[in-house]
């Protein structure tokens, strides 16, 4: 526990943000916890590279966890051996040859993973449900709140942290992300066909007189406190997916939704990354590769 704690204080110390540190809590205590119990009192300065393939094959075969969140867990014990190795607990570093491996894409031919993105079918009927929404501070909050993820590619943590004063208007609208993904600063643009719900939920936001939402700086709110949540964002959206007859609608699904649609009009790679503001152009490179249901078409017309 003493490491672990070593190690969540330096994480904090190199600015790494709250969730990223909780995930990296929750992985090493899970591996302190099968080590634990695989051994008998084996300290953490004894691990080898054996001890880590066979957490690996724990995590694989015995929790059935996904490449995708093996490959998390694995890259959370690289940096934290890592830390150990270079305050001196660990001799050696166990995870120098362990390998993150490849995964593929759930769009494959042949899998029938859940895509990462929405048709636009499906795009149009999800809005309609919230269009449908009869309470109108719900149903224009709402419908803003799905516009920033699909036609500016806000993530959900951007919209939550969103402020009203983040938000200028000429012509198009301009939006400030003071703290995105690793606390980078951006401006974003939601261009003006796109912004009449969010014009009109702007008007509505300033209108509203509770001493709850004077004294609040933040663009989104509820009903009942001055900041939607992350939380408050994904129960929303659960309410409208329940109602549409839809699953695993997840915030994130609108961003990627943004990036393909963006690939579909035949954006280039480069201008769609940016627009994502990704890092790595690899990241950009799924929207970029047909989807199963593309090579399925294909095949069909074949």
């Amino acid at each position: 526990m003493e490491h672990i704690n070593s190690f969540l204080g330096w994480l904090k110390d190199e600015g790494k943000d709250e969730k990223t540190i909780s995930a990296y809590r929750t992985t090493v205590g899970q591996f302190h916890e099968w080590l634990d119990g695989t051994y008998d009192e084996k300290p953490i300065s004894d691990v080898k590279p054996i001890d880590i393939k066979e957490y690996i094959g724990y995590i694989k075969h015995t929790l059935n966890r996904r490449q995708a969140t093996i490959n998390k867990a694995t890259a959370s014990l690289k940096t934290y051996f890592a830390y150990l190795y270079d305050i001196g607990v660990n001799y050696d570093n166990p995870m120098t040859r362990i390998k993150i491996q490849k995964v593929q894409s759930s769009e494959q031919i042949g899998e029938t993973g859940i895509s990462k993105w929405m048709t636009k079918e499906e795009q149009d009927r999800f809005i309609s449900y919230i269009d449908l929404e009869k309470n109108e501070f719900k149903r224009l909050r709402n419908l803003t709140i799905i516009d920033l993820m699909l036609y500016a590619g806000l993530r959900v943590a951007e919209v939550e942290k969103l402020k009203i004063e983040d938000v200028k208007i000429n012509g198009d609208v301009t939006l400030t992300i003071r703290e995105g993904k690793k606390g980078k600063y951006a401006t974003v643009t939601l261009i003006g066909k796109y912004s009449k719900n969010l014009r009109n939920w702007l008007k509505q936001r300033q209108a509203l007189m509770d001493d709850k939402y004077i004294h609040s700086p933040y663009l989104f709110v509820s009903q009942r406190t001055g900041q939607l949540t992350s939380r408050g964002i994904q129960v929303m959206l659960d309410k409208y997916a329940k109602l549409a007859n839809m699953d695993h609608i997840s915030p994130h699904r609108f961003r990627h939704s943004f990036c393909k649609n963006l690939a579909n009009s035949g954006t280039s790679i480069e201008v769609i990354r940016r627009l994502a503001r990704h890092e790595n152009i690899q990241t950009t490179a799924i929207y970029i590769d047909p989807s199963h249901q593309e090579q399925l078409n294909a095949l069909r017309n074949l």
